[in-house]
């Protein structure tokens, strides 16, 4: 998500592509955790990019066909064994344990999903190149 509302990024061209097909309704089943907005917030934050912070998180808040996972305890639980047992950031360990509860499937190009056992990691060059 963030890689489509920064004002440079390598894969921002896929994932804006992404975000357009979820929001219009023609990829459908799409959920994400309430941690990627937290973690838009923390990039724009850090960057002292205080008007974009707002632009970006209106965007992702408003977003049609998705599907906002909270982080409940039993998510935050399950970050910390991930964070423990992978070496995992906060973030990725919140995408992964939200992805877990749910259906396993995860759409990143963070390569140490690939180690987790059980985890379906998808390229989001390849999801975007073959919608």
């Amino acid at each position: 998500m963030l890689a489509a509302i920064k004002k440079e990024d390598r894969l921002k061209p896929f994932a804006a592509k992404i975000l357009l097909k979820i929001d219009s309704g023609e990829i459908k089943g799409v959920y994400a955790s309430t941690a990627a907005i937290q973690e838009t917030i923390f990039w724009f934050h850090n960057r002292q990019l205080l008007d974009e912070l707002v632009k970006a998180v209106n965007f992702l808040t408003h977003m049609r066909h998705i599907k906002w996972v909270p982080l409940t305890p039993e998510i935050c639980t399950a970050a910390a064994l991930l964070m423990s047992e992978y070496n995992l950031g906060p973030f990725d360990a919140y995408h992964l344990a939200t992805a877990i509860s749910l259906d396993k499937t995860i759409l990143s190009t963070e390569h140490v999903y690939e180690r987790v056992k059980g985890v379906k990691k998808i390229e989001p060059v390849e999801f975007a190149e073959n919608l």
